[in-house]
This record gives C-alpha cells, sequence and structure tokens, in this order.
C-alpha cells in the first residue's frame, strides 16, 4: 500500500511539472502572437517591413556568429564528451560564449563606425539608420542568448528557450501600449534592445542552473587543440547561418517592405509550432551517449522518428486547418499570405520530424559529411530564392527555406541509415532514455 501511494504522489507530482511547463509555452506563444498582431496594428505594413528588416540584421548575423560555437557546444552535450574529455558543459560553454561575445562585441563596433561615418556622409539615411542603431547594439545580446538557447536545446531543456522570448515580446507590447500615435520606429526598435537585453541575461541564468561549473575550471585558459576544433566547424556554421537565414536575406535586400512584412508575420507565427512540439514530441526525452554501438541504435532511432513523424503531423495540421482563421486575426494585408505561411509551418514540421536524426549526425558524422549536407542546402535554399524573388516575393523565400529544410532533414535520414558512421570508438553514439 506505501508502494502504491508513493507511485501515486509522483505520478501527480509529474503530472503538475507537465501542466506548468505546457501553462508556459503556452504563454510564450500567446506573447508571440499577441506582440506580432500589436506590431502589424501600430505600424503601416511597409513601416513593418523596415522594422522587421532590423530583426534580420540582428538574428541573421548572431546565428552567423555563433554558428560554429554552437555546433561544437551540441556535440560535446549530445555526445556526453563531458566525461571522456574532463571538460564539464558548464565551463566549455562558458569559454565559448566569452570568445563569441568578443567576437560579436568587435563585428559591432566595426557596424558603428560604419554607421557614424554614413550618419555624416548621407543624412538622408539618417531615419533609417536610427532605427536599425539599436538592432546592431543588441547583436552581442542576441548572439550570446541564441548560444546558450542552443546549448539548452541540446540538453533537451527546451522550455529555457521559450521562456527567454518573454523579455523580447513584453518589450515590444510595453512599446506598443505607452508609445504616443506619432512615434517613429526607433522607438519599438529601442524596444528590442531592451528586450535583447533581458532574454540575454534570463539565457544566463537558465544556462548555469543547467550547466553549473566552477570558477576555476571556467577560468583556464581553453587549449589549442579545442580552438582548433572549434574553427575547423567555421565553413559549417556560416553554412547552417545561411540556410537559415539566406533566403530571408535575399528577401529583405531585394523585396518590397510590404512582402517583407507580409513573410515576417507568418514567420513569425509560425514559430510557435517549435513552442510546443518539445513538450509533445517523445523523441525529446531521448540523448544520444557516447557509449555503445552504433547499429544497436538504429532500432531505437526509428521510434525516435516515428514519433517525431506522428506529434509533428498532430501539431502542424491543426494550424493547417485554422491557417486562414490564424491570418484573420492580424486584417489586410497579412491575411492573404495562406500559401507563404503554409510552407513556413512545412519547415517547422520537417525540422521536427528530422530532428532525431540531426541530432544523431551531430555526434556520428565526420565535418566533410555534414558541411556537405548543410551547405547544399544552404545554396539551394538562397538560390530558390534569388531567382524567384523578383516574381513571387515573399513566398520565393518560404519555398527556399523550406528546400532547405528538406535537404538537411532528409540528408541526415538517409545517411543516417544508409551512409556509413564518420567516427568510430568512444564517441560513436547510441540511444539512451534519460
Amino acid at each position: 500500500m506505501t508502494k502504491t501511494a508513493a507511485i501515486l504522489r509522483g505520478l501527480s507530482a509529474f503530472g503538475h511539472r507537465r501542466f506548468g511547463e505546457l501553462s508556459l509555452r503556452l504563454l510564450g506563444a500567446t506573447l508571440q502572437v499577441l506582440a506580432t498582431w500589436a506590431l502589424v496594428r501600430a505600424l503601416a505594413p511597409e513601416d513593418a517591413g523596415v522594422y522587421f528588416r532590423g530583426f534580420v540584421i540582428a538574428l541573421g548575423l548572431g546565428t552567423l556568429l555563433r554558428g560554429k560555437y554552437e555546433i561544437y557546444m551540441a556535440q560535446h552535450i549530445i555526445g556526453r564528451r563531458a566525461t571522456s574529455t574532463g571538460i564539464s558543459n558548464g565551463a566549455l560553454l562558458t569559454q565559448l560564449a566569452r570568445r563569441m561575445l568578443l567576437r560579436s562585441s568587435l563585428l559591432c563596433a566595426v557596424l558603428l563606425v560604419v554607421t557614424a561615418d554614413l550618419d555624416i556622409q548621407a543624412p538622408q539615411l539618417q531615419t533609417v539608420l536610427q532605427t536599425y542603431l539599436p538592432f546592431v547594439l543588441a547583436l552581442p545580446c542576441v548572439s550570446l542568448s541564441g548560444l546558450l538557447g542552443e546549448a539548452l536545446r541540446a540538453a533537451n531543456r527546451t522550455l529555457g528557450t521559450v521562456v527567454a522570448t518573454y523579455a523580447v515580446n513584453l518589450s515590444i507590447l510595453l512599446a506598443v501600449a505607452l508609445a504616443p500615435a506619432d512615434a517613429s520606429l526607433a522607438l519599438y526598435s529601442w524596444a528590442f534592445f531592451l528586450g535583447s537585453l533581458v532574454a540575454a541575461g534570463v539565457a544566463v541564468g537558465l544556462a548555469w542552473r543547467v550547466f553549473p561549473a566552477a570558477l576555476e575550471e571556467s577560468s583556464r585558459l581553453t587549449s589549442r587543440e579545442e580552438l582548433q576544433a572549434v574553427d575547423s566547424l567555421e565553413f559549417i556554421g556560416l553554412a547552417r547561418g545561411a540556410q537559415l537565414w539566406g533566403p530571408l536575406c535575399v528577401l529583405s535586400i531585394w523585396a518590397t517592405p510590404l512582402q517583407m512584412a507580409q513573410y515576417a508575420v507568418a514567420a513569425r507565427t509560425a514559430m510557435i509550432v517549435d513552442f510546443f512540439l518539445p513538450a509533445l514530441n517523445l523523441a525529446e526525452g531521448y540523448l544520444m551517449s557516447a557509449t555503445g554501438p552504433l547499429p544497436a541504435s538504429k532500432s531505437r532511432l526509428v521510434r525516435q522518428l516515428a514519433a517525431a513523424l506522428f506529434y509533428s503531423c498532430a501539431l502542424v495540421v491543426p494550424l493547417l486547418v485554422f491557417a486562414p482563421t490564424t491570418l484573420a486575426l492580424y486584417g489586410d494585408p497579412y491575411d492573404s499570405n495562406l500559401t507563404i505561411y503554409a510552407l513556413l509551418l512545412g519547415v517547422q514540421w520537417v525540422n521536427g520530424t528530422g530532428r532525431p536524426a540531426v541530432r544523431f549526425a551531430a555526434v556520428a558524422w565526420d565535418a566533410r559529411r555534414i558541411g556537405l549536407v548543410i551547405g547544399s542546402g544552404a545554396v539551394t535554399g538562397v538560390l530558390i530564392c534569388s531567382l524567384g524573388v523578383a516574381i513571387y516575393g515573399a513566398m520565393a523565400a518560404a519555398a527556399g527555406s523550406l528546400i532547405g529544410a528538406l535537404i538537411l532533414n532528409g540528408g541526415a535520414i538517409l545517411m543516417t541509415f544508409w551512409g556509413r558512421p564518420g567516427r568510430s570508438g568512444p564517441h560513436a553514439p547510441s540511444f539512451d532514455p534519460l
């Protein structure tokens, strides 16, 4: 009887935790949609397009800057290399974050010098420069929160990345609520900067809690071998950034502000899939260990891929069914974005379905094979967008993003089952439950 009561108490505690997590994810998705809705109601479509280009500057450059550090950290966490290398996840993350912050701060300084020079040489650009200045200043914060968020995702602590988005969306909502009717775009840009600063602080706190590290260990100098291993992933990191943000960068340069705003609204709304999918996806309940033979892991990988497919469909299909109703919340001209929204939901579906294989590839393949798949996806996505943006506008960017995601995740799945692993020995992964 005592054992039965203990089991019931454990199940009750687990149910409360799951309910609390789902509530936090629901709050994050609600804030995401509300902030997007508030922006498009407060700004004219052309102004919204100019504003969302600032997101591309901050988030796109942040992804490029942290790419190699993000991949190396994911390999360390997913492959559970802390035991074999003697370097804890927290210590390595601290060291990589410092180097990435230095890198992003230097680029931020260069961009500030260029901005100051343009302000003097081209006074007609002063309004535009004032709008994008806060996005440039936010670059180190965005890069840091992105790196820490991806480390949390690698450890299957995805709730932290959702909580970190609260700050930016709440800051935007406050700016819309408090701004006068004739407020400039710069006010909303500074709201993004403030939210990014708070989000970076939240991400640091969450990462410190998940990856604790002694001060002495975190303060040690990074070895030359580690730096060389990180630098060897430079191309892969840049290709990953191009695959994620390349089509959108092409769109922001060549498309009209209206098309940019339409894409941004659809993309931010489709992102709510990423808020909920980890809570439903059983594939998130597994991590790769650094021991065990590779062939024995494939049957478990099949089960994980099947679970990922099921939960991705269970979440994306209802969103597709209610897509017209969802887009109608934003009004004209955003309610005509059905095709763009459907394509971007397809990107989320593909990424959710292929996630177990991508995690496997991160530690099982060599750099050449990873670079080939990611590079192919990046080049194809950017090329499709570049060729079609003049005719199809935002739809070309969405299609390029979907094709890039299909190449990356499809390549990961195919090479996992029909290719030979690029690594062997102590770093050959298998799948173990958490």
